[in-house]
């Protein structure tokens, strides 16, 4: 599309859901499941940009709209009339369950609207720029962080100028050929507008005070009155599962708000209503110092709420010291990145370089003092872990009863990580098109020399069970945490060993992976039989 044949005025954002009700590939799942939501926090950023240039702007959450979702976009759009439609998800780095291309959006708008220009960002646009423009799924894809190209590409379009001058612009030129950028945008976070959320309904409001992470660890319990504001962006680290860097951008280097700005965004937050915050970000602090620097941030403008870190505080900042000052402030839970309880495996197959098992032990005891909910996230079966520091990691979780709950994820590829990389160079992925279709980090996609497929999923549908719920007041306490009744919780254990028996229905046990550890050949041919019930 070399010109636009109307001026943009009217760009209509619209947000994906974070699980695809309409494609899920696993159809089973508990229905609360479903209404899931975080705060439209890049997308809020993209349209206070577009507002300053003087387009007028409204947003569409999928999410928000679970009943009669396309009947309500048709409306919006008969109403609204957009001359762009543009999708941007909530958190770029944030990981759903399915990738989303935006094709029932986008063929809506072009039914209602003829002419109407639609823009793809996101993952999908990151991981595979060329793949919905060259299938005429859309006009344009903007890969990388979005919050001034959207605009940018709006502009350049009216002023009928090269599109190519546009950061990470992929579109399909006159003679059919798709261009691809090879630059990605570059985002001072200074330069970051306050996010636009007076432009939001009373829908969509509504929706995201109701359709709340339950069943998930980052349920805001203290009140459903919250929003996800980001600190920073991009990370010091460059961890083997972690695909950070590949989508905002291989030169972004870890960049945090002028704290100014970033209690501006707070108290805006605040004056709105809001009762919670969580922190969503990349890497929220690197080093003690920043931690103390958000904290007396904090305590200097009398400012103490509910809050926590959703993606994980990093671990190795943490000092008792900055703890205490966190917890004074307001913080409640610590979702902690553990990864692994071997030091080799955290450092060399995670590389988490600068954590110890030794470390993490200390801060797990630190936070039980002062009265933290504990979230353990570990990671399991990376490249070049051995079947005896994968129950190095069991043990931990084990060996901490402090901890309310343990996360065991498997390692997944994700496009644009060294763990991809790693498996596609050896050969341990035969279709790459899996990372697409299974459930991320649920299900085990490859095996190596040490461990194999179904070891994982015992690990994560019954050592799961046995050391997060072996009483009924750990039951009690992590249904309260994550926002569901203690039914709920019975419905998704028995959930978790359905699932493993879709891929493995003729095993017959162990049921744990201690008791399989000495056994590497017990199921050797043992590969995951993949339904078509957990394919989107």
């Amino acid at each position: 599309m070399d010109e636009v044949k109307h001026m943009i005025k009217k760009v209509l954002i619209a947000v994906p859901p974070l699980v695809n009700s309409d494609e899920d590939p696993d159809p089973s799942r508990p229905n609360y499941e479903l209404l899931r939501l975080v705060s439209p926090v890049e997308p809020m950023i993209v349209a206070a940009n577009l507002l300053d240039r003087d387009f007028e702007v409204e947003l569409f959450d999928l999410g928000v709209h679970i009943e009669n979702r396309y009947e309500n976009l048709r409306e919006r759009l008969e109403t609204f009339s957009p001359d762009a439609v543009v999708m941007v998800q909530s958190i770029l780095t944030f990981i759903t369950s399915q990738d989303w291309d935006g094709v029932q959006v986008f063929d809506l708008a072009r039914e209602v609207s003829p002419g109407v220009v639609t823009v793809l960002t996101g993952n999908t646009a990151t991981n595979y720029p060329a793949k919905a423009v060259s299938g005429d799924v859309c006009d344009y894809s903007l890969k990388g962080e979005m919050d001034f190209t959207v605009g940018d590409l709006m502009e350049t379009l009216n002023a009928e100028g090269n599109v190519e001058d546009v950061a990470g612009v992929i579109y399909k030129k006159s003679d059919g050929e798709t261009y691809v950028s090879q630059r990605y945008p570059a985002v001072d976070m200074a330069d970051l507008p306050m996010p636009a959320y007076h432009i939001l309904d009373d829908t969509h409001r509504a929706g995201y005070a109701e359709n709340l992470e339950r069943g998930k660890i980052r349920y805001p319990v203290r009140s459903n009155k919250y929003r996800d504001i980001m600190v920073a962006r991009s990370c010091t680290l460059r961890c083997s599962f972690c695909s950070v860097a590949h989508l905002r951008g291989p030169k972004q280097k870890y960049r945090r708000k002028p704290m100014e700005r970033l209690i501006m965004e707070v108290e805006q937050a605040l004056e709105q209503g809001v009762e919670e915050i969580h922190f969503f970000d990349d890497l929220f602090a690197e080093s003690e110092g920043e931690l103390l620097e958000f904290a007396e941030a904090l305590a200097k403008r009398n400012l103490k709420f509910p809050w926590l870190q959703a993606q994980g505080m990093p671990l190795w900042p943490v000092t008792k010291d900055a703890l205490t000052a966190l917890v004074e402030t307001g913080m409640y839970r610590i979702i902690a990145p553990y990864e692994s309880g071997n030091d080799r495996a955290l450092q060399k197959c995670a590389g988490k370089i600068h954590s110890t098992v030794a470390h993490h032990h200390d801060v797990t005891m630190w936070s039980h003092e002062l009265g933290l909910e504990i979230i353990a996230l570990f990671v399991l079966g990376m490249p070049g872990e051995t079947r005896r520091e994968i129950l190095d990691t069991l043990l931990f979780a084990e060996d901490h009863p402090q901890i309310d709950y343990s996360v065991f994820s498997i390692a997944t590829p994700l496009v644009g990580t060294k763990l991809q990389r790693s498996v596609l160079r050896n050969g341990q992925l035969d279709d790459e098109d899996k990372l697409n279709k299974v459930i991320k980090r649920t299900v085990a996609l490859y095996r190596t020399d040490s461990f194999r497929e179904y070891e994982l999923g015992v690990i994560r549908a019954f050592d799961w069970a046995r050391i997060n719920f072996p009483t009924p007041e750990r039951r009690e306490k992590y249904a309260r945490m994550v926002g569901i009744t203690t039914e709920q919780l019975d419905e998704l254990i028995a959930h978790s060993k359905e699932v493993f028996f879709r891929f493995y229905p003729d095993f017959k046990g162990p049921y744990s992976f201690k008791d399989l550890v000495d056994q590497p050949d017990l199921y050797e041919d043992a590969k995951p039989i993949i339904p078509g019930s957990m394919y989107g």
